[in-house]
């Protein structure tokens, strides 16, 4: 997704930048943030990439503006009414084990969004989105190692479901944060 930036390029920076975590997991967070609400905060966004104070003070113009591209990028993609959005994994070129890795990842940075958010289990999730939930959560632990390319069908299959559970969950999140608010919610 060349909107949210060039996912190599921004993998090597990071790793360059000794990030707590790669892109596709820096992007499944910044989702999960801004499915619980379209204004969060970009800085508590990157505080979770980044481990030090160091970390993000060594961080040039532009690495920042990289980033910034990503979590706005992220947010546009959200609230387009034609949902654009995509998760942000290596080209399809790529090894499956490498992509299926990364989907394992976006899946827990997803997960950690939406909690780092606040929002926990204690939330009265709708049955279907509880189960994309545990869904999620399954495919964050998927183990790779065994994956060969007769599973490219099957990966571009759970690539579309998380997709489109990213769409559900981003319903009743924006639905709830509204009524929170005491405010209509417009999808």
């Amino acid at each position: 997704m060349k909107r949210l930036g060039d996912y190599d390029e921004l993998q090597s920076m990071l790793e360059m930048r000794d990030a707590l975590m790669g892109v596709s997991e820096a992007h499944g967070l910044a989702a999960g943030m801004l499915c619980v609400k379209f204004d969060a905060d970009f800085n508590r966004w990157v505080t979770a990439v980044f481990d030090t104070e160091e970390q993000l003070e060594a961080l040039v113009d532009e690495d920042k503006q990289a980033l910034i591209g990503l979590f706005d990028g992220t947010l546009e993609l959200l609230k387009s009414e034609d949902f654009l959005f995509d998760l942000l994994l290596p080209d399809d070129d790529e090894r499956i084990a490498v992509r299926a890795s990364a989907l394992s990842e976006w899946c827990q940075g997803f997960l950690y969004g939406v909690a780092y958010m606040g929002v926990g289990d204690d939330k009265e999730w709708s049955e279907d989105n509880r189960g994309v939930l545990r869904d999620m959560m399954e495919i964050s632990r998927l183990d790779s190692d065994g994956s060969d390319d007769s599973d490219e069908q099957a990966f571009i299959e759970l690539q579309e479901y998380i997709r489109a559970a990213v769409q559900m969950l981003l319903g009743e999140l924006q639905m709830s944060d509204g009524e929170q608010n005491g405010e209509p919610t417009l999808h």
